[in-house]
C-alpha cells in the first residue's frame, strides 16, 4: 500500500501541482500500470533485503541489526547537516556565536537524553527466608527497576503518524483542507496537538506492555514483598501509581525532545533537524550496543578465567636481569 502511494506521488510531481513541489518538469513521463508495479516491487524487495541484512547482523554481530541500520542512516545525515550549518554561517544567515550556542545546546540535550534513558526508579523488594530441600536460605533484599521512559520512541512515532493523516486526507477530501492548513500553518497548534498525542500514546502503550497485576503476582509467588506494602492488590496499586508518575515524566521528556527542532527552526528562521525521534533512536541504540559489548567482554573474561584452556588475560611478568 505504501509503494502504491509513493508511485502515485511520483507520478503527480510536475503534473497537477502547478510547480508548487519544486518540479517544473514531469518526473514520470510514462505513467502506466507497469511503472506502479515496478515501483511496488522495487520498494518491497529493497525493504525485504534490508530486513534480511538486519537479521544477519543480529545473528552474527552485536545488537539489533535493524536498529543499527537505522542508526547508521541517521548518523550519515549529520555531516550534510553540519555542512549546511557551515554554509549558512558563510552566508551570514546566522552568526558564529549562534552556531557555538547551538553546539553547546546540542551537547546538553544529548547529555539530558542519556541521563533520562539510563534513569530508573528502583522499587525495593524484600524476600523472606525460604526452605529449599534441607537448606535454609536467608532473606534477600533486591529491587525492581522501572525505566523513566517506559514507552521508548513509540509515542512520538504514533503522534507524528496521526498528525500526518489530515495532510494525506486533505488531498482526497476538499472539506479537510481547511483543517490541514490550520495545522500546518500554525506552529503552536501543531506542537500543542503533538504534545497531547505523545502523552496519550505514552500512557496507552505503557498500559499495553506493562501489567502491574502480573508483576505483583510474580513478586508474591516468589515470596517477596515491598516493605510497608501488603502483597497482592496493594502492591499492584503501588506499582501502578509509581508507573503513572514515571509515564507522565517520560511523556513530558519525549514531548520536549521532539518539539525542540521546530521551536529552534522558528526562532532562527533556518531548518534545524537535531532532536526528535532520530536523537532518541541514536542515543538508545548506542547505549544498548555499548551495554551488549560490555556484557560480551565480561562473559569472555569469565570464560577465560574459568575455561579449560586457562586464563586468557595474563599480568605482566617482571623479568630480572
Amino acid at each position: 500500500m505504501q509503494g502504491i502511494g509513493i508511485s502515485r506521488w511520483l507520478a503527480s510531481l510536475g503534473r497537477s501541482d502547478g510547480g508548487q513541489s519544486g518540479f517544473n518538469q514531469v518526473v514520470v513521463p510514462d505513467d502506466s500500470v507497469w511503472f506502479t508495479f515496478m515501483t511496488v516491487v522495487s520498494l518491497t524487495a529493497g525493504t525485504a533485503f534490508i530486513m534480511w541484512l538486519g537479521e544477519r547482523i543480529t545473528e552474527r554481530g552485536i545488537g539489533n541489526g535493524i536498529s543499527l541500520i537505522i542508526f547508521a542512516g541517521i548518523v550519515a545525515g549529520l555531516l550534510p547537516g553540519a555542512k549546511q550549518l557551515l554554509d549558512l554561517t558563510r552566508q551570514d544567515v546566522i552568526s558564529v556565536a549562534e552556531v557555538l550556542a547551538l553546539v553547546v545546546f546540542m551537547l546538553i540535550i544529548i547529555a539530558a537524553v542519556v541521563y533520562v534513558e539510563r534513569g530508573m526508579r528502583r522499587i525495593p523488594i524484600q524476600y523472606a527466608k525460604r526452605m529449599a530441600g534441607r537448606r535454609m536460605f536467608a532473606g534477600q533484599a533486591t529491587y525492581f527497576p522501572m525505566k523513566v521512559n517506559t514507552s521508548g520512541v513509540i509515542p512520538p512515532i504514533f503522534a507524528g503518524a496521526v498528525l500526518s493523516f489530515p495532510a494525506t486526507l486533505g488531498t482526497w477530501f476538499p472539506f479537510l483542507q481547511g483543517f490541514q492548513r490550520a495545522i500546518e500553518g500554525n506552529l503552536w497548534i501543531y506542537n500543542g496537538l503533538f504534545v497531547l498525542m505523545v502523552i496519550f500514546f505514552a500512557y496507552f502503550y505503557t498500559a499495553l506492555t506493562f501489567r502491574p497485576d502480573d508483576v505483583a503476582d510474580n513478586i508474591k509467588k516468589q515470596g517477596g514483598y515491598i516493605p510497608g506494602i501488603r502483597p497482592g492488590r496493594q502492591t499492584a496499586e503501588f506499582i501502578e501509581r509509581v508507573l503513572n508518575r514515571l509515564t507522565f515524566g517520560g511523556a513530558i521528556y519525549l514531548s520536549v525532545i521532539c518539539v525542540i527542532p521546530s521551536v529552534i527552526s522558528g526562532l532562527l528562521g533556518v531548518r534545524f533537524t537535531f532532536g526528535g525521534t532520530a536523537l532518541l533512536i541514536v542515543v538508545g541504540v548506542a547505549l544498548d550496543t555499548v551495554q551488549q559489548i560490555e556484557g560480551h567482554l565480561i562473559s569472555r573474561n569469565y570464560e577465560g578465567f574459568a575455561g579449560p584452556r586457562g586464563p586468557r588475560i595474563r599480568g605482566r611478568v617482571r623479568v630480572a636481569a
